[in-house]
């Protein structure tokens, strides 16, 4: 159920926008000012806003820069509701960010309508975000994933097929189900997990016994890095199938921000790479030639001896070279 927060200063107004749009199948919060807003929304992270403009202790304006500058908020759709009808108004708000406005009086009917659409057009971005997510971090051998809130919420084929899964199976597969009790110590693995969400930072890298999907069970090493993944603390890294009785065929090097230098424009560069944009896209951005653009691809690639975009993308988000939001 899509959650909407109402910020509205004119009690009778809130009472029956909030009564009409809970009818609506919605779970709905509302504040009366700013800066009820913003605890409201750090404490529900709603998936739309409806915001008044002219409020007291905090307007409406003030209420969505603050949401902003939050890693947790920043991306949230919010729509201003004003009796504010003056092209300046609107300017002001479009100019902020803000992905619609609505002039009071308003039919509830069409409030609903700029709300379905909003939340469409939202999802629409998230579902193609994570899709190139997902490319990015197709590898051949390596399992990698992002963990968070006890589950893994992002993870390619091979990790599941390490499990002995098919990737839409493993999708319904929570972490604590692949420790094997008897071979590991489950409760240590999970404990070090939340260790690192919970400081925000360090990582972890282990050897156990997981099991597999035909009950048997599989020496794993696995390797993660604290980051930020759509506003939240989560754990990011690789894992792979090994022989208990060989040595690791892979060495997980610990590295750090001032372990290779980059240069700012690399690092901008790195940064559009990772967000999924292409050569010609990136050259764009940054207003240099394609060539050059090819150039700095290499360079990060050789820098950070990864073979292909994917093990890039990794090893940025384990140096904390990028924030996946």
């Amino acid at each position: 159920m899509k959650k909407i927060l109402i910020i509205e200063d004119d009690i009778v107004l809130r009472e029956n926008t909030a009564e009409f749009i809970k009818g609506q199948n919605f779970e709905v919060f509302v504040a009366e000012d700013g800066l009820v807003g913003v605890q409201q929304t750090l404490k529900h992270l709603p998936d739309l806003i409806l915001c008044d403009i002219s409020m007291p202790n905090m307007n409406g304006y003030d209420f969505y820069k603050t949401i902003k500058q939050i890693k947790a908020t920043s991306t949230i759709p919010l729509v201003f509701l004003s009796a504010r009808t003056e092209t300046e108004d609107i300017r002001t708000g479009m100019q902020l960010g803000a992905d619609d406005y609505i002039t009071k009086p308003y039919s509830l009917y069409e409030l609903l309508k700029v709300i379905n659409t909003r939340l469409i057009k939202y999802d629409k971005l998230e579902q193609i975000n994570n899709e190139k997510l997902h490319a990015l971090i197709e590898h051949p051998t390596l399992g990698l994933y992002i963990y968070q809130d006890d589950k893994l919420v992002v993870y390619n084929r091979q990790l599941a097929a390490i499990f002995g899964y098919d990737y839409d199976t493993f999708s319904s597969i929570k972490f604590e189900q692949l420790l094997n009790e008897n071979y590991c110590n489950k409760t240590k693995i999970l404990n070090d997990f939340n260790r690192c969400l919970k400081e925000s930072k360090g990582s972890i890298s282990i050897k156990f016994e997981a099991f597999h999907k035909t009950s048997n069970t599989v020496f794993i090493e696995l390797f993660g890095s604290v980051i930020t993944y759509k506003g939240k603390t989560s754990l990011a890294g690789n894992v792979i199938k090994i022989d208990h009785k060989k040595p690791s065929p892979f060495i997980f090097k610990e590295t750090s921000k001032t372990s290779i230098k980059l240069s700012n424009r690399e690092l901008e560069v790195l940064e559009l790479i990772c967000k999924g944009n292409s050569t010609l896209e990136t050259s764009k951005i940054l207003f240099l030639g394609q060539r050059t653009i090819e150039t700095y691809r290499a360079n990060l690639l050789d820098k950070t001896e990864s073979k292909n975009i994917a093990e890039l993308m990794m090893y940025a988000i384990r140096n904390r070279l990028i924030i996946i939001e």
